[in-house]
């Protein structure tokens, strides 16, 4: 039986470190000078906080490497590079060494005063997720759907196994959707092959995922509405706006490609990715869930990494992930392209190793009167609190926001 003085006031302990002007963060990811936020990159961040709450402590660098590169293999100038950048946050140099000191051969440690601050705050509640609905697609297969917001309807698509109920509460994709659903009503559904839709794939492919979502926008009697695709599904959705354009007003591509990795020749790593996800994807204890969040997510947080594989892996069988990305792998919309009629942002990253930057290009090029939008990540798509996320979330909000003057009234 539960003790009633435990069901009041539930709360959870925020702990932040002060030391001189400076207060790190780590529930918010976020370093403040003097009230003013100070930019740094998640694996800079990562390190810091590893010295700063061991201050005092020596931290070896094979330490380091454990915390924050995971036991990868890193070069000595890449830690070198980590730490100088470290100093440079917090206003430090190699000279003085007033707040990161380096012991030759030994390792690092945070020689400045850090005072620990606590303070209790309400647990969150955990939200329910929007209650699960359902409709058939063109072949008779169950399509699961979400609603939840207000406002014009921006119908929300990604790929490679979705769960539109366990990424709800999903630490990377809520502030998302709770950005979106501030001002518009926000549609989900999983594909055929994952999560709460059938398993059971007849077919797969650009046109069917496109000619899905429609399905589901004729179940729930939308006539017009905004598109918010990321990787792979950015294919359907040029598919569906170049053959439906009375339908789709507006589009915001992120991290998407124009052709898949067999059209544009780039299969390296190709075969050894589908012979990983067959041995290993059902094996939560294999290191390959890692690995594979490391290639998406080179510049973390893990944490949230880990959290977007893990929920693939959880809501989408081994052969239905391998089907999916090879119907994408030989998919091209290039053509299509110049039949694109709405207005459309493009997001991408500079480095992403994934899908290059030259395919975003491609798709600007195609897409008349597009716009595209170039984060400073080799993330494959943004994090939340990442140096880019709020760029990213200010111009993807602007965009759809804007577009609801061209929804019929």
């Amino acid at each position: 039986m539960i003790d009633p003085s435990e069901k009041k006031d539930r709360v959870r302990i925020a702990r932040k470190y002060k030391f001189d002007d400076y207060v790190l963060d780590p529930d918010q990811h976020s370093l403040m000078r003097s009230g003013t936020l100070v930019s740094i990159e998640p694996k800079v961040f990562d390190l810091l906080l590893i010295l700063v709450k061991n201050a005092g402590e020596l931290i070896s660098r094979d330490t380091l490497i454990d915390l924050v590169w995971q036991g990868r293999i890193v070069s000595d100038s890449a830690i070198s590079a980590c730490v100088a950048a470290v100093r440079r946050a917090v206003g430090d140099n190699g000279e003085s060494q007033s707040i990161i000191r380096t012991v030759a051969r030994r390792g690092f440690l945070c020689c400045a005063d850090v005072e620990i601050v606590e303070a209790a705050s309400p647990a969150s509640p955990r939200a329910l997720s929007p209650r699960l609905q359902f409709t058939k697609n063109r072949e008779g297969k169950s399509l699961a759907y979400t609603v939840a917001g207000d406002g014009p309807p921006i119908i929300y698509t990604t790929f490679g196994g979705t769960s539109i109920e366990a990424d709800w509460s999903s630490p990377f994709f809520r502030p998302l959707f709770d950005a979106i659903c501030a001002k518009n009503t926000l549609v989900r559904f999983d594909e055929i092959g994952s999560g709460h839709s059938d398993l059971d794939m007849n077919s797969a492919g650009v046109e069917a995922i496109a000619l899905d979502l429609l399905c589901v926008a004729d179940a729930l009697g939308i006539d017009q509405f905004g598109l918010f695709c990321q990787s792979g599904s950015a294919l359907s959705a040029a598919y569906l706006a170049a053959h439906y354009p009375d339908r789709v007003v507006s589009m915001v591509l992120n991290g998407g490609y124009a052709e898949g990795r067999n059209v544009r020749k780039d299969t390296t790593g190709t075969q050894e990715m589908f012979g990983m996800i067959s041995e290993a994807w059902d094996k939560p204890e294999s290191s390959f869930l890692l690995a594979y969040s490391l290639l998406y997510f080179p510049e973390g947080p893990l944490d949230l990494a880990k959290d977007i594989v893990e929920i693939m892996h959880k809501s989408c069988p081994a052969e239905n992930i391998l089907r999916m990305r090879e119907s994408h792998n030989d998919a091209s919309v290039v053509e299509l392209l110049p039949k694109v009629q709405c207005p459309t942002l493009i997001v991408h990253a500079r480095d992403d190793s994934i899908h290059p930057l030259s395919q975003a290009r491609k798709l600007a090029a195609g897409i008349v009167d597009s716009e595209l939008l170039v984060l400073d990540s080799a993330n494959h798509v943004p994090m939340p609190n990442s140096l880019d996320w709020d760029a990213f979330l200010d111009a993807t909000l602007s965009f759809l926001n804007a577009s609801t003057d061209h929804f019929e009234s």
